[in-house]
């Protein structure tokens, strides 16, 4: 009888558009000289209508660099980057999932780092860092972001470049937030993880990221828009998750609006005017989307954590999410590293749940 070949644990999911392919062939390359594990999926996204033929495209890319397993698909129908992060995750089959953006190069032994940590700590979402272009300079985790070092890894939300996680978790706390058009989407999904009871992370050793800066054509650093973009987020953010009261917890969200988002969408010498005239633009589609906001809002009333918006957590609220994580996470576990004796102890958990 033939052996069963083992599932393949991992899909590497990358979000593109057609501009920054020279980017996306650099990060390819160092995908297949990372040496994955055997059967691992790359999985492309284009957020565009790229106009050639989708097969053209796919052929040019697997011939980029051999040997690795590389799916291509378009999202042409909606494609803002958080329709595009929902196809990405819809198109995953494997129970473990890492975002990673098309313009980086990966170093070290990336997943094996994550998989290590994911077998003995009961995270969310893990990141690692990245350096600026081919410098000793980090670029995330931003040092300036406040974060707690316990167990060999950086509790705070992962800010982008690489999410990894588990699938079925991922969709369990509801995918991607549908107002997070083109800004904010691992602001607020980091949040929701936390307030579902999972902690996000980084692991600061073992493998990297470099980040090349210049890539063109990225949506948040230079796309027509940006201040309506980052504006909406910050306005459904706010009315979502009840932060738009003066109150302690709500500090550090109106803070970091104040003292960083404002002026990363309408510049450093940001006008009264020029937000106003941004906020005015949005009001109807705030109305329009306002019955959907309130539903939103009532299912994160039910989180079993109430963290707010850019919360700064302490070392015991860091404690008692992974207290509640452990006793949660053997389900996702499961699903990856399963075995004979993993079915056992699940059968074995499901029958004394129904005793």
């Amino acid at each position: 009888m033939p052996l069963r070949a083992p599932r393949p644990r991992w899909t590497l999911s990358v979000l593109t558009i057609p501009k920054r392919e020279p980017y996306l062939a650099q990060l390819l390359e160092s995908l297949a000289d990372a040496k994955l594990p055997r059967g691992t999926v790359v999985d492309v996204v284009y957020n565009w209508d790229t106009r050639e033929r989708p097969h053209e495209v796919e052929r040019r890319l697997r011939r980029t660099r051999r040997g690795l397993t590389v799916n291509v698909h378009f999202n042409t129908q909606r494609p803002t980057i958080v329709g595009g992060r929902a196809q990405q995750l819809n198109h995953c089959k494997t129970p473990l999932i890492a975002f990673i953006d098309d313009d980086l190069t990966v170093h070290g032994d990336l997943l094996g780092v994550l998989e290590e940590q994911m077998r003995t700590r009961p995270v969310g979402i893990l990141g690692v860092q990245s350096l600026a272009e081919d410098t000793d300079r980090r670029f995330k985790p931003r040092r300036s972001t406040p974060s707690i070092e316990m167990h060999g890894l950086r509790f705070m939300p992962v800010q982008g470049m690489l999410v990894a996680g588990y699938r079925r978790l991922f969709l369990d706390i509801g995918g991607f937030n549908p107002r997070r058009e083109f800004w904010g989407e691992w602001t607020e999904f980091n949040l929701r993880m936390w307030r579902s009871g999972f902690p996000s992370a980084y692991v600061m050793n073992g493998a990297y990221l470099r980040h090349w800066e210049k890539a063109p054509e990225s949506p948040t650093r230079n796309m027509a828009g940006r201040e309506d973009h980052v504006l909406w987020g910050l306005m459904c953010t706010a009315l979502e998750y009840e932060a738009v009261d003066a109150r302690a917890e709500t500090e550090p969200f109106w803070e970091l609006l104040e003292q960083r988002y404002l002026a990363y969408a309408f510049g450093a010498d940001a006008s009264v005017r020029d937000i106003l005239r941004s906020a005015l633009r949005l009001v109807p589609k705030l109305s329009a989307e306002y019955p959907a906001i309130a539903a939103f809002r009532d299912l994160v009333r039910q989180h079993p954590f109430a963290f707010m918006p850019f919360h700064r957590f302490t070392r015991e609220e860091v404690t008692r999410v992974l207290e509640h994580a452990e006793s949660r996470i053997a389900e996702y576990r499961d699903d990856v590293w399963d075995s004979r004796r993993t079915r056992a102890v699940r059968w074995m958990r499901k029958s004394l749940a129904r005793a």
